[in-house]
Formats: structure tokens, sequence, C-alpha cells
């Protein structure tokens, strides 16, 4: 017998935004991710970082878009684009 998955309606799914930034401060990849999850605001997850760029892209939930604009820039990260979809971020990249 087989198991079956639960099925969400897209209103229960989760509503994600993309921002690009850039992280100002000396190092690489480590130290970006390290002082992206020290803010502790879930769910958060880093889709990519450029180390010679320094620039990278985080997902989070719409609603806690605003909360996390606001520590990142508190935290050295400089804000260069909120998108709800990849797409949009990889061309103003």
């Amino acid at each position: 017998m087989q198991q079956q998955t639960p099925r969400f309606k897209p209103s229960q799914k989760m509503k994600k935004r993309y921002i690009l930034f850039e992280y100002g401060k000396a190092g690489g990849f480590s130290e970006a991710k390290d002082a992206l999850f020290s803010l502790n605001l879930k769910p958060l997850k880093l889709i990519e970082f450029d180390s010679a760029s320094k620039k990278g892209i985080v997902r989070c939930e719409r609603s806690n878009s605003s909360s996390l604009k606001k520590a990142m820039e508190q935290a050295g990260f400089k804000l260069l684009k909120t998108s709800g979809s990849l797409k949009k971020l990889h061309e103003t990249a």
C-alpha cells in the first residue's frame, strides 16, 4: 500500500521572497552565512553566494521579509533588490 503525501492548497503554501544582497565586510561564504543565521529569523535559506563579487541571494517568508531586511541592514549587509522569483534577481545580478 502506497503512502500518500499530504497535499496543500496553494493558499496554504509558504509565500517566498528572495533578497539579493551584498556583503561588504571582509570574508567569504562562511562569514556571510554565519552573519545571516545569527539573526535568528526562521525560516531562512541561503540560496547562493558568490565569493568574488560578495553577492548572494537569501530566501525567506513574505511575512518575515521586512524584519529580515532591517536585521540584515543592521548586520552590515547592503540590500540590492527583493523579488518573488529568482529569475528577476538573476537578471539584475
